[in-house]
């Protein structure tokens, strides 16, 4: 795959694209990581059908789906976000997916994809961000070198067991305008 990147909204039509880089990227991500079970029993038809389900809502909400495609258009990554769920971050927008294909990983798209959520977030309103991340995944860096401060932490249960997720944040959108 080539560094030169189209981002782009996701539409219907990218679910099963969004649904594969899901997929393939949870299992290479987290092998070692979670549980073999979560990873193997992982259903390409369900992820499928949750992001069809949420990219042909009929009144879209705040969320946007972004899409990275290499030259020949096919998907490689995807990002997903919008405001904070939390409400304890003292962010009003966040990532809640962003996950690529290994191949086009570290070659510039998902900081062109951070970058282009960012964006769009700044012009619905939004004036900061935070992330959520796996606290024993090592691509936590990423969100690091893009200038995000660790900000909080919480305990999730993933597959019958306990992890700690830690949360990044960017106080200010600016740094992507």
């Amino acid at each position: 795959m080539s560094g030169e990147w189209t981002v782009r909204p996701a539409s219907i039509n990218d679910a099963r694209a969004i649904a594969q880089v899901h997929v393939a990227s949870w299992r290479s991500a987290y092998r070692g990581i979670l549980p073999d079970s979560l990873l193997n029993g992982l259903s390409m038809e369900g992820r499928e059908a949750m992001w069809r389900g949420l990219l042909d809502a009929p009144e879209p909400s705040s969320s946007i789906t972004l899409v990275g495609c290499d030259a020949s258009n096919k998907v490689a990554g995807f990002i997903s976000g919008g405001k904070e769920r939390t409400g304890q971050l003292g962010c009003d927008g966040e990532i809640y997916a962003i996950y690529l294909l290994d191949e086009a990983q570290r070659k510039g798209l998902g900081a062109q994809l951070v970058g282009q959520l960012a964006r769009d977030l700044a012009v619905r309103g939004f004036s900061s961000m935070a992330v959520w991340v796996l606290a024993l995944n090592p691509a936590r860096r990423f969100y690091e070198r893009l200038g995000a401060e660790l900000i909080g932490q919480q305990e999730i249960e993933l597959g019958g067991q306990t992890f700690i997720e830690v949360a990044y944040g960017w106080k200010s959108l600016k740094v992507f305008l």
